[in-house]
């Protein structure tokens, strides 16, 4: 199994810099072997994760940080809002960061969700239909802007471009591969057998994981695209303990201190909480499902939970 860390919070209990502890964790992470290192593209923090107030940084000018920092990982947004940013804009950010990287930069992009923000902000926030049109467009231009010839026009639905100039191209051939975020399965999941070369869904169990796999195929044979070629990832919450009491204690108290305060009960899915045996068997379950890549975010940038990752599920998996 390939491993990936998702940066869902710069708060780091013994921290006392966010940027430069984040940097440090991505450094440490690739050299025990993971291979994917993302952020949110949000513009606070997430009620379910912690409180409006708390140290967040902007996906697309920490990722070239993270980028110049490591040297194997690939390095994303988990995942990209098309309206927080002009999508031929968004083609150019990408090609820096590709270049910045060394040709691994992926466009993990999804339809955008969190009504909030959009108002805080400004931004239009059209129904979900029109939203993942929308995705669909933005991934069709910055695609033009990576493999056509400069000077570049474009139009669709809803982006147009004109005489646009894109050099250099982006390292990768052909541009970054493109990870289209979500589960929904009557729209969002039509999107990834459309565009995508990747996809993630999160916080599901290996068994809703196997059911929306059926679909992605369903709507692979509908398109005539390949199934085989996608590449299949999951995200999962993770916190390990000695006992799955302890872990589970550790999850509840974490999930109480956030903003939402939202408890799911135990016989709920939760992600992977237990001890170190228990997160294996269940990673080793999504392997047996079709995943190709577990992306964990540990909970609360719990340090004992980083540490086992990476002295004891990575090595044994990985």
């Amino acid at each position: 199994m390939r491993f990936g860390h998702h940066n869902a919070s710069y708060t780091f209990p013994d921290g006392d810099d966010p940027f430069e502890d984040t940097v440090a964790l991505a450094k440490r992470l690739e050299d025990a072997g993971f291979e994917w290192f993302s952020t949110m593209d949000h513009l606070w923090q997430l009620p379910f994760v912690g409180h409006r107030d708390d140290p967040f940084f902007d996906a697309y000018t920490t990722l070239p940080a993270i980028a110049r920092e490591t040297e194997r990982m690939d390095v994303s947004a988990l995942v990209t809002s098309p309206h927080y940013r002009n999508p031929a804009m968004l083609g150019r950010q990408l090609t820096t960061l590709d270049h910045a990287s060394g040709g691994r930069a992926v466009l993990g992009i999804g339809a955008g969700w969190f009504e909030e923000e959009y108002e805080a902000y400004g931004f239009d926030f059209p129904d979900v239909s029109t939203r993942v049109h929308q995705l669909r467009d933005t991934v069709e231009l910055v695609r033009a802007m990576w493999t056509e010839e400069s000077p570049v026009s474009f139009e669709s639905d809803y982006h147009s471009i004109e005489d646009l100039y894109l050099e250099p191209k982006p390292i990768q051939a052909g541009g970054p591969d493109v990870l289209v975020g979500g589960g929904g399965e009557q729209l969002t999941l039509k999107a990834v057998a459309e565009v995508a070369d990747r996809w993630n869904v999160p916080m599901v169990s290996p068994e809703e994981y196997a059911h929306k796999l059926g679909v992605l195929e369903g709507y692979c044979e509908e398109f005539g695209t390949d199934y085989d070629a996608i590449q299949k990832t999951v995200l999962q919450k993770v916190v390990i303990r000695d006992s799955a009491e302890a872990a589970h204690e550790v999850y509840e108290a974490n999930q109480r201190a956030t903003a939402a305060g939202q408890v799911p009960p135990r016989d709920a899915y939760r992600g992977l909480i237990g001890t170190v045996e228990d997160v294996i068997a269940d990673v080793e379950r999504f392997e047996e499902t079709g995943a190709e890549m577990v992306i964990v975010r540990a909970d609360g940038n719990d340090a004992e939970t980083t540490d086992r990752l990476v002295e004891t599920v990575v090595p044994e998996l990985a």
